[in-house]
């Protein structure tokens, strides 16, 4: 394998790196969640106390967690997908329908990023705040949403990338993958026997 290749190719694992690290931190933002909730509960049942911002805060972690977990599930070949047809195309017309299904992602994508990054800057421009007791300025969660489609859209196109010098296709994901994801691969009945 040549050097350019090659160093594509890293390129590529270092964006699915970068996409499973933002759904470890959604990870930690669920946690903070059921935090902020459960003191807010707890408090609220308990003392009559009420803790403000839980909610507009908890929105603001929301968005954060699905627009920051969306790059990895496409990283992991994750999405949702329909293969009943496509599982029995020829492997030329696979190759054709693939890239125009990869063209059409990529655009959508980048028209989405284009939108929400002038939603985000109008918004900060603007000073836009939410509505309720504490007021909570928007762009953040605009941003947010901005950026986690930003990486998706980088890592669509890494992922063509590798589909382009690799032939790992970007809709779907080995079975031996899926198999181990869902039985773990420390299980003593996955291993394979020699030969």
């Amino acid at each position: 394998m040549s050097p350019a290749p090659s160093s594509a190719l890293n390129l590529a694992a270092r964006v699915a790196a970068l996409s499973r690290a933002m759904a470890r931190i959604t990870g930690v933002l669920t946690i903070v969640i059921m935090l902020g909730v459960v003191a807010d509960a707890l408090l609220r049942g308990g003392l009559g106390i009420a803790v403000w911002g839980v909610l507009e805060v908890g929105v603001l972690f929301l968005l954060a967690l699905i627009y920051f977990g969306l790059p990895a599930t496409q990283a992991g070949r994750e999405n949702f997908r329909v293969s009943i047809l496509a599982e029995h195309f020829p492997p030329a017309l696979d190759r054709i329908v693939t890239w125009l299904l990869m063209g059409v992602q990529i655009a959508v994508i980048a028209i989405l990023c284009w939108a929400t990054w002038r939603s985000a800057i109008f918004s900060f421009n603007r000073d836009e705040v939410s509505f309720g007791i504490v007021q909570i300025p928007l762009w953040p969660s605009r941003a947010m949403v901005a950026a986690g489609l930003s990486l998706l859209l980088l890592q669509t196109l890494a992922t063509a990338l590798e589909y382009a010098l690799s032939g790992t296709h970007p809709y779907a994901v080995a079975l031996e993958t899926e198999i181990k994801s869902e039985i773990g691969s420390n299980d003593p009945d996955f291993k394979k026997e020699p030969a």
